[in-house]
């Protein structure tokens, strides 16, 4: 292995990108069914945080194998100062620190206020990662088709090694 490769198993994570993708984009359905609401609540946030912060950390790992080419990509949009309503582009490595030094992940694009307490959450495409960064409350509304793309286009900029038994 090159020096400069990264060390993480790319199946493992393309699989992982893959998980998180179809828990956040089919997880309506399952929420709207009846019955299905203990699960969510105990299982769904649960693995979405832990798949995230997995390939959060993964990805970061890959960033620092290589030049920033996919650093400046653009996955949503962040608040720097929360609830603050000046907002700029989340980049991808942005989004990727905001997850790994989160308070909170909630997959859903939460309001700017607190809920109602008889108010359903609405699972999409989006999610709110939540944090503190240098004494300030921080806001990240990330889209996970973007941050999947742009994952997958890091993973595929490094060629592949080949397995240490074919050399």
């Amino acid at each position: 292995m090159e020096a400069n490769q990264p060390i993480i198993d790319v199946p493992t994570l393309r699989r992982d990108l893959y998980l998180v993708l179809g828990l956040l984009l089919a997880d309506r359905a399952i929420a709207d069914a009846p019955n299905m609401t203990e699960w969510t609540q105990v299982f769904y946030d649960n693995e979405v945080r832990r798949l995230m912060l997995w390939v959060a950390t993964a990805m970061r790992h890959f960033l620092g194998h290589q030049a920033g080419a996919f650093n400046r990509a653009r996955c949503g949009e962040y608040w720097a100062d929360f609830p603050n309503r000046k907002r700029e582009p989340l980049t991808f490595r942005r989004a990727c620190n905001a997850v790994i030094h989160a308070r909170e992940i909630l997959p859903y694009k939460a309001p700017w206020h607190a809920p109602k307490p008889s108010a359903k959450r609405v699972y999409t495409d989006r999610m709110t990662i939540r944090s503190v960064n240098r004494s300030r409350n921080t806001c990240a509304h990330l889209d996970i088709i973007q941050f999947v793309e742009i994952a997958n286009a890091v993973i595929d900029s490094f060629p592949e090694e080949p397995d240490h038994a074919d050399l």
